[in-house]
């Protein structure tokens, strides 16, 4: 083999190597070896793959604008200090390198929005294995919002002072765990759209088309308090392996005259899967265990309940409730699909009605056994 052909087949041999599928053509006046090496070396260093980084940030720097050029695997640390909104789209991360963006330091990192009356602190859309971890979320309409997105990790923030909702997961988003967070003094603009969680979409709209079947969500370890005229944690009807485990809700006001929040933590019924033949058959499969609640009162009517269901296939399983002016845990038969429930184990005193479950609602009172599901565990900060 003479010199140039063997320097073409290892350069070729070299190149596969590197997953590097194009050679590159050299022009006739840089045919020496010595030029051939000087370009193929540059050729090789713009196709490396980028090395992801620690980044941090500091108030004064543009944090919007760093974490949407973030590469696989970067971790972005946040120092102390109050920076704008961010609006993370389109990033798409693996399990072995995801983004992970942390606050450094034990003091507040505040991301802010622009009003109580619009908009999001944090808007994550089209993005998968991110997470979120240790950073207040406040003035803004909704303080997280998680849009079409898959394995997501919200982890140790603090949400407060918002328009409508806390924490928003919606849009057909899967694998999203919420978890180890603080909400609080949420629905301060439009209180009956107030939750402290809410997962899944009520009604649709626009962009927001049907079904909504949010799916894989783990909520684990919140305390929930004063969310306006609406529920801790709201679950609606296209929502499927949900669970609610170990959670504090109190302080709770549900309803008004005109929206029909009903307890701490609601099920909700299947009207729209209903209506369109969605899935109806298959239980939502929602676990509701080993939640403490107390203190709902002052809502609207008879809705001051600790937990209501509707008969979609949910498991009530071993929570403690306490001082619900109306009911400690309430199924009703408000658009049931017949699918079987079961509640068991909840220590439930100073309520109204301890348990009322409504006749058509088909309910055992017998221990279902262990939740099949279990929250994410690719992020070494989780659980």
């Amino acid at each position: 083999m003479n010199n140039n052909r063997y320097f073409q087949f290892h350069k070729l041999k070299f190149l596969r190597k590197l997953k590097i599928d194009a050679i590159p053509v050299f022009p006739k006046n840089t045919r020496n070896p010595f030029w051939k090496t000087v370009i193929l070396v540059a050729f090789i260093f713009l196709y490396q793959p980028v090395q992801s980084r620690i980044i941090v940030v500091r108030p004064g720097n543009d944090l919007n604008t760093i974490v949407n050029n973030t590469v696989e695997g970067d971790t972005v640390l946040i120092k102390p200090g109050t920076y704008g909104k961010i609006f993370l789209q389109e990033k798409k991360f693996t399990e072995q390198k995801p983004l992970v963006i942390k606050a450094l330091g034990p003091e507040a990192t505040i991301i802010s929005g622009d009003s109580i009356s619009g908009g999001r602190s944090l808007e994550v859309s089209h993005c998968s294995f991110v997470v979120i971890d240790g950073l207040t979320f406040t003035n803004s309409l909704w303080g997280i919002y998680v849009k079409n997105s898959n394995h997501i990790i919200l982890i140790n923030n603090e949400i407060h002072h918002t328009g409508q909702e806390g924490c928003h997961i919606g849009r057909s988003s899967k694998y999203v765990d919420v978890t180890g967070n603080k909400i609080y003094h949420t629905g301060l603009f439009n209180p009956k759209w107030g939750e402290g969680i809410y997962v899944g979409s009520g009604s649709y709209y626009r962009q927001n088309t049907f079904p909504d079947n949010c799916e894989y969500i783990w909520i684990e370890g919140n305390h929930i308090y004063e969310t306006g005229k609406a529920e801790g944690i709201n679950i609606k009807g296209e929502s499927f392996h949900v669970t609610i485990r170990s959670n504090n809700i109190h302080n709770i006001r549900p309803g008004t005259s005109e929206q029909y929040n009903q307890a701490a933590i609601t099920i909700e019924g299947c009207e729209n899967s209903l209506n369109n033949n969605y899935r109806v058959t298959e239980p939502r499969d929602i676990w509701v265990e080993g939640n403490t609640i107390k203190n709902v009162s002052g809502g609207h009517l008879d809705w001051n309940n600790g937990i209501m269901f509707f008969g979609t296939g949910v498991y009530i399983l071993n929570n403690t409730i306490s001082n619900c002016t109306n009911r400690g845990i309430f199924g009703s038969n408000w658009k049931n699909p017949g699918l079987e429930n079961h509640v068991f184990g909840n220590i439930i005193s100073g309520c109204g009605i301890s348990i009322e479950i409504q006749p058509e609602v088909k309910t055992s009172l017998t221990d279902p056994g262990n939740n099949p599901h279990s929250p994410q565990k690719w992020y070494k900060g989780s659980r």
